[in-house]
């Protein structure tokens, strides 16, 4: 698995939040991103929790193409890049492309 990768879960099962203990059910087909500290969940029930890595998981290297999408969307829900981008004839791969090309220098 990949810091930054999305991932499906392939099962259901339950979570319990830590200040209320209110169990939370993550279904299967369930999305979630791989983060240093865990997987956190983007949809369903448990949306915005970040569940710990199961014994035998690990990181290993970074999904350059996904953070990169991410970043994208991050800046057009902020800045509304997508006008700009219309009014340049700037296509969202060609955007992508380039974020990933910098995530791959950096990391």
């Amino acid at each position: 698995m990949k810091l930054g990768q999305e991932i499906t879960f392939k099962n259901d099962f339950k979570i319990e939040t830590l200040i209320t203990n209110t169990k939370l059910q993550v279904k299967k087909g369930d999305k979630a991103i791989a983060t240093r500290t865990g997987l956190k969940i983007l949809n369903g029930e448990g949306i915005g929790k970040i569940t710990n890595y199961q014994e035998g998981e690990h990181i290993r290297g970074y999904d350059h193409r996904n953070i990169a999408k991410m970043v994208l969307n991050r800046i057009n829900c902020v800045f509304d890049i997508e006008g700009f981008m219309m009014y340049e004839d700037i296509k969202k791969a060609e955007m992508i492309d380039e974020i990933e090309d910098v995530l791959t220098d950096i990391l």
